[in-house]
């Protein structure tokens, strides 16, 4: 027997985030984009975040991680990391999901429903919308950064225990 529940808030807001070992990125949160057939996020719009973020992150010697979301993997998208000559990181489209940032995303949800219980049972109305996205930034800038190098020296680790597994569940 099933039982649904809720977990989290009503609402969700896109957001774009990139950490490496000593810094993180800006916190981005997107722009959905009217092109899109379902009023989302599509290619278009994540190439943006890209012209605007990647200039102010990357530097030589660096590997892009992403995952492989639709707009992540789009043809055009590949391109433009091609062109402006930033290495990604191949990762298996149904691989366990092992990239740090995913870490990082569960713990700002974490703290955003501790400190902002309120937000929970808000609705969806434009002030909700509002106090979410405030919210998703403070949960940023609360993160230690202590805690993003932990994950990040451990993917050796992980990636280690994942091949132990021969692709299978691992507590990661």
């Amino acid at each position: 027997m099933i039982q649904p529940y809720t977990k989290g808030i009503d609402i969700s807001i896109m957001v774009w985030g990139a950490i490496w070992v000593n810094g993180r990125s800006d916190l981005v949160l997107m722009d959905r984009d009217d092109d899109s057939k379902g009023g989302g996020y599509t290619a278009n719009s994540y190439l943006q975040v890209l012209d605007e973020q990647i200039p102010k992150c990357f530097e030589l010697g660096r590997i892009f991680m992403r995952d492989n979301a639709s707009i992540h993997a789009a043809k055009k998208v590949k391109k433009w990391f091609e062109d402006q000559g930033v290495p990604l990181l191949n990762w298996a489209p149904y691989s366990p999901d092992m990239n740090p940032i995913e870490h990082v995303w569960a713990k700002m949800k974490e703290w955003i429903c501790k400190s902002h219980p309120e937000l929970i049972k808000i609705g969806k109305s434009q002030h909700a919308y509002d106090q979410l996205a405030q919210a998703i930034v403070e949960a940023w800038d609360a993160l230690d950064q202590e805690y993003i190098d932990e994950l990040i020296r451990g993917m050796p680790r992980r990636v280690e225990t994942l091949r132990k597994a021969k692709g299978w569940h691992t507590k990661y």
